[in-house]
Parts: structure tokens; sequence; C-alpha cells
């Protein structure tokens, strides 16, 4: 593991210029794997276009100008990644990250009161001690529950099911299960950035399990760990502007 990192090795989907210079950003241990995200500075200067210089990133989040999912940010290379919520204070402006079919990842403008929630993905769940369960999400949350009965299969929240969470606080609002009828975002694969319906139930919770999602007039089979809940029947989240800024 070494501190730098090329713009040759960086990501592709990153919106650097391999040619421009020699090293850019490695992300910091975060919520999000290193090619999976984006880092803080990166969005800052090539996503956003709000600074045009790391070190202009470096004073605008040290002056608490920045949050992300609701908590000022100052670290420059904080990985960004999938549904963090982006709030500009200079701008007044709000921006989650989406699927996107081109650059992996982009950023679509939001309200304030979308902003006010983001949604996880359940990545495991165990039980724990003194009748507690713990869901770990997609961007490195630990939630614990307490329940009456960890091992009620009827407690609900299973792998891949998604949260609807507050921020900045992280209380559960909602969940939307991986089950039929559910709208549901591709976030990688050929399809990655496509959005549809989840046409059946899917029990075996296999990440490799094949699931059958409508998309637009087409049927297309995607494996279950690109497929990401949003919403019960149609999104709760802005879709219509995705990749309008990335």
């Amino acid at each position: 593991m070494t501190r730098h990192l090329t713009t040759y090795e960086a990501p592709r989907f990153w919106p650097i210029r391999i040619k421009d210079h020699a090293f850019t950003i490695r992300p910091s241990a975060g919520p999000h794997p290193l090619r999976e995200s984006i880092p803080l500075g990166v969005v800052l200067r090539d996503v956003l276009k709000v600074v045009k210089t790391v070190a202009e990133a470096k004073r605008v989040l040290a002056e608490g100008r920045i949050l992300v999912d609701g908590k000022v940010r100052v670290d420059h290379k904080l990985p960004v990644g999938l549904m963090d919520v982006i709030y500009l204070k200079s701008s007044d402006s709000y921006y989650r990250v989406v699927p996107d079919k081109i650059n992996k990842l982009a950023l679509t403008k939001i309200t304030a009161e979308e902003a006010s929630f983001k949604l996880v993905r359940i990545q495991g769940k165990r039980t724990l001690k003194n009748k507690s369960v713990q869901l770990n999400t997609h961007d490195g949350r630990s939630i614990t529950l307490k329940v009456d009965d960890p091992f009620n299969i009827q407690l609900g929240y299973r792998p891949f099911d998604a949260l609807k969470i507050s921020l900045p606080d992280g209380q559960i609002l909602e969940s939307i299960p991986m089950e039929a009828d559910t709208y549901v975002a591709v976030i990688g694969g050929t399809n990655i950035g496509s959005y549809g319906v989840l046409s059946e139930s899917i029990p075996n919770r296999d990440p490799e399990k094949p699931a059958k999602v409508i998309i637009g007039d087409a049927m297309v089979t995607v494996i279950l760990k690109y497929l990401f809940p949003i919403g019960k029947g149609s999104p709760i989240i802005n879709i219509s502007g995705t990749g309008e800024v990335a």
C-alpha cells in the first residue's frame, strides 16, 4: 500500500486527464473502496468545478463549507461514493452520487428535502449478544438494532435490501426490500446506470444470483450484487437529472 497514486493507475471513470499531472489524490481509508469512489478533492475540482486546484479545495474544506451526508468534512482525500449526499454552502446546492452509464458514478442535483435522507444497501447481517442484530451497509455503516428475538425471520431486514436513513443521525426511516415490483438501480455490469423494476422476488441472496429486471420495454438479466433498491414501485430519489454534472 502506497501513499501515492499516479494518474495512470487511477480508476478510468475519474474525470482527470492522465497527461496533466503525474500523480493524483489517493483516497484515504473510508466508507467506500478506491475503485468505487472519487476523492472529495477531485469531486470539487474536476466534477463540480467549484475550485481550480487541490490547494483551493483544501482551503474550502478547512473553512467547513462542504458537507457530506450532513456532516462537515475537511479531508480532501475522503472517498465519495454511491448515494452519498454532498452540500455546498457557498451555492446552497445539494447533490447525490448515483450510478451512471458513461462515468460509472455521477452527481445529480437534488432538493434540500431529498438531501435530508440517504439510501444504504445492506451488505451483511449478523446476530450479536444481548438480543441485538447488526446490519452492515455498503457505505461502511454498522447499524445495531435491539430486538426481542434476533433469530425471528420476521425481523425483515435482509442482505441486499435497502434502508432509507435520516441525515446526519442515520436513523432508519423505512426499508425497501429486494422483491417483485421494487424499483432498482443497476450499479455495475453492462447495464450500469440503468433503472427498472424487479420482476421477481429473490429468496436466495447469493450475490451472483441472476435476477430479471424490466428496463424500459426490455427484460434483462442482472446479478444481484449489481442491483440497488431505490423505491417500492417507483424511485424515492431523483434520477431525472442523472449524469448532468459528472
